[in-house]
């Protein structure tokens, strides 16, 4: 009961000093251990992160050399985490990658380093908006596992990667979709490609081969299209596309006997 109110004392003290930069207070702990403080910010971490920070800061601080000192660089990463804002989440990203370079060999540098990649996941946006931080997800969790083979957290960043691959699939996917109804055929033609190329597991791949048939029928290249509109009906059957496809695959052999085709059949196709 006397090291929590000493540990408290500490506490109020070095929210005092935050209020106060142009001041130092030095606070001598007499009878508390880096244990004591470590364990207090622990309590503090669910009703209020800072607080657990200013905490873990001063075991770094008081006892340098202790394990509570790695332990509490550790906290302070978690308290940004727990924190979920976005300049938060920069903070903790930033304070797991600081732990891993500091201790590469510590039983707790997978974990943070998972964190890392789970910091910039948080960031990332829906499809059709910006994905740079799931493209520095995927590739950080991809070197996570690399570092660190067969930990419990690298089996996690594999199903994170299954995520980051999806999100960037459908990002180039609803690209592709938007250059096809501009009319910027080749552009559509090129999203396409990449999701092939780059997403093979990609689930709406049915849609990807699609709409690539749909692009070259319009721009004349029948084989091509009819190649994509088998793909569909052959790799799909059950695709809600499959049907539409073989209306597509046959005008476009119509279209390659007479190389002349007046309209392209209507699909009934919104998206």
């Amino acid at each position: 009961m006397k090291k929590s109110i000493l540990i408290i004392m500490v506490l109020t003290l070095l929210v005092i000093s935050g209020c106060k930069p142009k001041k130092e207070v030095t606070v001598t702990p007499v009878g508390i251990t880096a244990k004591d403080i470590y364990e207090q910010a622990k309590k503090f971490m669910k009703r209020s992160p800072e607080k657990a920070r200013l905490l873990f800061k001063e075991v770094m601080q008081l006892y340098p050399s202790s394990v509570y000192a790695r332990l509490g660089k550790i906290g302070i990463a978690d308290s940004f985490f727990k924190e979920r804002g976005s300049s938060s989440l920069v903070m903790a990203a930033a304070e797991y990658q600081d732990y891993v370079n500091l201790y590469p060999q510590s039983p707790d540098a997978s974990y943070a380093s998972y964190r890392v990649g789970v910091c910039y996941l948080r960031q990332t946006k829906k499809p059709g908006r910006d994905q740079s931080s799931t493209g520095i997800a995927l590739k950080h969790f991809e070197n996570m596992i690399k570092q660190f083979p067969g930990t419990k957290e690298a089996a996690e960043a594999k199903k994170h990667i299954t995520k980051c691959r999806h999100n960037l699939a459908s990002h180039t996917y609803k690209i592709g979709v938007a250059n096809f109804r501009m009319k910027a055929f080749p552009g559509a033609i090129t999203r396409f490609k990449e999701v092939m190329d780059k997403y093979p597991e990609f689930t709406a791949m049915d849609k990807n081969f699609y709409y690539a048939g749909r692009t070259y029928f319009i721009m004349d290249d029948y084989d091509l299209a009819l190649s994509f509109f088998q793909r569909v009906m052959n790799n799909y059957p059950k695709s809600k596309l499959a049907k539409k496809a073989q209306k597509m695959a046959r005008a476009a052999e119509k279209a390659k006997k007479t190389k002349k085709i007046k309209r392209i059949p209507p699909s009934g196709d919104k998206k």
